[in-house]
């Protein structure tokens, strides 16, 4: 599960060199956020040599004299990018590859690529691979000899969190391969350790609420934080009500942004926390820090919660994913 870079964008015929520089930025941008996130950029064989501007290869575009001339020292960031990037030609062919490397993309003729063909065959045969566009963005039909298969284009974060939630279900959906892809697919969520065997505490386990554990965690990644610390009275992050800074939201009005994006979320009532069995039951460690976990997501009308943490310090101000429970 990562990423190839498909060189047959890497051609700037045509485009401005602020053009070309914006793009190739962007590229290492998202190559640093990968490699924070311990994501693979596979590149293939030919990417260095590969013409990208009329018969200049990369190294010309930065470092020829009768090239464009890119800054030098962008050409040196690329330089330690590529210098530990590993090439798909290492891995495990996935099957049917050498058989159809000719792959049109949407309504475009199929063409030999030997980058988008890693794709293209990875996900067929179930494994999560996307490419890194440089231009290209979103998911886009991906056609072959054997197949066709929806391939994603990740260019920016939006893109970047849908190909790994979607990559969920390309490696088939499992408690299993929940917690191996969701530092990726949920990246804003401070996951403890331990948190994945409460799945098992479930009612029925994991599978029956696999949609709407993912659909809890995409809310709690993508607005928990706004949720929980922007004053109020918003109730939507597109409200442009005025709003006292030093204001905090409270419950009423974090419950009703939950319920904005479709999802239950409530304090437990004051009576639990007075009772030490059922506070004990709710907390959990973070770096030292012990935290009452009350807020809790109704998976299901009368059952099956899953108990979450505002964002704190010690969590990288990230919202703590803390228990899943059939019913604490």
């Amino acid at each position: 599960m990562a990423f190839v870079v498909n060189g047959a964008e890497w051609r700037f015929d045509g485009w401005s060199r602020t053009d070309i520089i914006n793009s190739i930025e962007k590229v290492l941008d998202r190559i640093m956020v990968a490699r924070e996130r311990n994501e693979k950029i596979w590149i293939g064989d030919d990417f260095q040599t590969r013409p990208m501007l009329d018969v200049q290869d990369l190294w010309g575009l930065f470092f020829s004299e009768d090239s464009i001339l890119l800054p030098r020292e962008l050409g040196h960031e690329v330089a330690a990018w590529l210098a530990r990037a590993p090439r798909y030609a290492d891995e495990n062919l996935p099957e049917g590859m050498l058989e159809a490397i000719e792959i049109g993309v949407d309504t475009e003729p199929q063409e030999v690529n030997i980058d988008l063909a890693w794709a293209h065959h990875n996900v067929r045969t179930g494994f999560a691979v996307a490419c890194l566009g440089i231009t290209r963005s979103g998911i886009h039909k991906t056609k072959s000899s054997i197949a066709e298969v929806p391939v994603h284009w990740v260019h920016d974060e939006t893109s970047n969190r849908c190909f790994w939630r979607d990559a969920i279900d390309v490696e088939h959906d499992s408690a299993e391969t929940l917690e191996r892809l969701s530092s990726h697919a949920f990246p804003d969520l401070y996951f403890p350790p331990g948190v994945w065997h409460g799945l098992n505490d479930l009612s029925n386990g994991y599978l029956p609420l696999r949609i709407e554990i993912r659909k809890y965690l995409a809310v709690l990644n993508d607005y928990g934080y706004w949720i929980f610390t922007f004053p109020p009275p918003a109730l939507d992050p597109n409200d442009t009500v005025e709003h006292d800074v030093n204001a905090h939201p409270t419950n009423q009005i974090i419950e009703r942004r939950f319920s904005g994006f479709n999802v239950t979320m409530a304090p437990e009532k004051p009576d639990v926390r007075s009772s030490e069995l059922s506070r004990a039951a709710r907390e959990i460690t973070v770096e030292g820090r012990v935290l009452y976990c009350e807020w809790h997501g109704k998976l299901e009308g009368h059952q099956n919660r899953l108990h979450i943490h505002p964002p704190i310090p010690e969590s990288d101000d990230k919202v703590v994913i803390a228990i899943f429970h059939k019913h604490l």
